[in-house]
């Protein structure tokens, strides 16, 4: 793990050692007193140094050394970090100090090259072993760059040569430096060599637990958390390590055990909303409210109980109650704010007064829901704020007050100008009014060109209005500004392969959306589509069957239907089209395939 002091050279190089590196030369050796640590030095006059070496070696402070350490930071001020890194690490292995190792792995993280900050990294292990810092530092540098091999064994002596009182942070520490590993299985097994000498420490187990649940081994996981449990009995950690781990496999056995703990630590706080959100995962509502409803009634203090107990409530649709109880934890932040005192808030910020929005908005309350809305004046929650009044109003059908509301905002960054165009767009879409919503997105493209989502939505907008060069200018535009754009891929292959348009070309371009995003159901739909206007109808199946596994969505069946019903299977075809219509009766798509294949249902 890096220091927080490391962390904030990484951000700030160049100007400040330099000016720290001339004074210490003007000086005659008095060391600056917060700047880098020339060779020679490593006493300043009010005593040790925090975090130096125990001991550093004699070096002669020579011209030509001075030279290539101002050399160092005047690269890298200058952006050339590779050529810093070099000097420094040359340096440090010329002088024998540790600390412009150290440099040098600052200089080649900043650049982003983990190969080389890894060889620094060991070079200021080899320098000063006896550095934590400088050991952390290579093995997590190792682990970023797939270096894996002795890593367990290095791992390993690194707690066993920690103190009994130190093995548990050692542990912990080796944990996260695997977790850099991509392969999580891998990273397990390395964890199991690392830990072999210390395996029986609750640590040690939980550190376990931690890792087979992230390889997916959750058979290993929910044993190794209750191994850890049985090692510290009392641990609420471990017992909530157990309910997180066996939620999945053996929801009834770990509930229970959570209750059985419960019952003997009253005050285990943390773990009882562990336990509401396992209940409320398994579908036990009445579960999750009782757990609650007893948390309120054993400290009432705990006002934010009155929050969950809504967030259950809303989940469950019950607003009425949500409402209730989100208004008496909105009245009490309220009353503590107005009297000083601190104000827990859940996570999320704002988090209660936007689920009251939510609700109100759900239960048509919108006037209430926009008043609501008009109380949010953080800074960092007020502009989103603004654009959900603007929907609000939308909503009701008040559409000049919608884009008044928008009008008044002041977009700070190009970012929030995007929203606020596609925001009024999408509003004036929903009200079928499309040549607005177009001229809107086509002045937000002029004032923000290139802008990858305002092209993409106009783009789709011009195909509804059959405007197909222009829509394929535009999808051109936005994958030569972000070639990893999957849908502008899609979008274009789509488009031209239902309108039976270069087929190959369509072909070529949905599959460079489905290698960019193979899960996408909407993308592998389009890889049917384009294959059931190529004439091959069994690819097709194949393709559009996946896709409406992995989402069932109305226009997907639509297709799937088509081409069943185009290789013979009419029956399975008109089963699909009916599904689809009893959800939505005047899908048009549904009622323009019926017509042109002269199907009934």
């Amino acid at each position: 793990m890096l220091s927080n002091t490391y962390r904030r050279k990484l951000a700030a190089l160049g100007l400040g050692l330099l000016a720290s590196t001339m004074a210490f030369a003007q000086s005659g050796g008095e060391e600056p007193s917060d700047g880098f640590l020339v060779p020679g030095l490593s006493v300043s006059p009010q005593g040790p140094r925090a975090g130096a070496p125990k001991a550093l070696p004699q070096v002669e402070l020579t011209g030509e050394i001075l030279f290539q350490v101002l050399a160092s930071e005047v690269a890298a001020q200058r952006g050339a970090l590779s050529a810093a890194t070099g000097t420094s690490l040359e340096l440090a292995r010329f002088t024998r100090d540790p600390r412009l190792a150290r440099r040098a792995v600052e200089f080649a993280l900043t650049s982003g090259d983990l190969v080389r900050a890894l060889d620094a990294a060991q070079v200021w292990v080899e320098l000063d072993p006896a550095d934590v810092e400088a050991r952390q530092t290579s093995l997590s540098l190792a682990a970023a760059a797939g270096r894996i091999e002795g890593l367990g064994a290095a791992l390993r002596s690194r707690i066993a040569t920690a103190s009994a009182s130190e093995k548990p942070a050692a542990i912990v520490e080796a944990r996260r430096v695997l977790g850099r590993l991509e392969d999580r299985r891998r990273a397990l097994d390395i964890l199991d060599e690392a830990l072999a000498d210390v395996r029986d420490l609750p640590e040690a187990r939980m550190a376990l637990a931690r890792a087979a649940a992230t390889a997916n081994d959750a058979p290993r996981a929910l044993r190794e958390a209750r191994a850890a449990q049985a090692a510290q009995p009392d641990s609420e950690a471990a017992a909530a390590l157990v309910l997180q781990t066996g939620i999945e496999s053996e929801p009834d056995k770990v509930i229970a055990a959570t209750r059985a703990f419960i019952a003997s630590h009253p005050k285990a706080r943390e773990l009882r909303v562990l336990l509401v959100r396992a209940l409320a995962q398994v579908q036990d509502v009445e579960g999750a409210r009782a757990e609650l409803d007893s948390m309120a009634r054993a400290n009432p203090e705990d006002f934010e109980v009155l929050y969950m107990q809504g967030a259950l409530a809303y989940q469950t649709g019950q607003l009425d109650d949500a409402e209730k109880y989100l208004k008496q934890y909105s009245a009490i932040e309220d009353q503590r704010a107005a009297a000083g005192q601190p104000v827990p808030t859940p996570p999320e910020g704002n988090a209660a007064l936007l689920l009251r929005v939510q609700v109100a908005e759900e239960q048509k309350r919108y006037d209430d829901a926009f008043e609501l809305l008009q109380g949010v004046q953080d800074p960092a929650a007020a502009f989103p704020a603004r654009l959900r009044q603007a929907v609000i109003r939308a909503k009701q059908g008040r559409l000049d007050d919608a884009r008044k509301v928008l009008a008044i905002l002041d977009p700070r960054d190009t970012r929030e100008g995007v929203q606020v165009a596609m925001t009024e767009s999408q509003i004036l879409r929903d009200a079928n009014r499309m040549d607005e919503a177009t001229k809107v997105l086509a002045d937000a493209n002029a004032k923000y060109p290139d802008n990858p989502v305002i092209m993409y939505d106009l783009a789709m907008l011009n195909e509804r209005e059959g405007k197909i060069a222009e829509m394929e200018t535009l999808l051109r535009r936005v994958i030569a500004v972000k070639p990893d754009h999957a849908h502008a891929y899609n979008a274009l292959g789509y488009s031209l392969a239902d309108r039976k348009l270069r087929l190959p070309e369509a072909k070529a371009l949905v599959e460079r959306a489905l290698n960019l995003q193979p899960d996408d159901a909407f993308i592998i739909d389009s890889m049917g589509w384009v294959y059931y206007r190529m004439g091959d109808n069994a690819k097709a199946l194949s393709y559009l069957e996946r896709a409406y596994s992995l989402r069932p969505d109305a226009e997907i069946a639509i297709h799937l239907g088509e081409v069943l019903w185009a290789s013979g299977q009419q029956d399975k075809a008109r089963q699909l089209w009916r599904d689809v219509s009893q959800k939505d009766p005047g899908n048009e798509v549904l009622r323009t395939t019926l017509a042109r294949l002269e199907a009934t249902l």
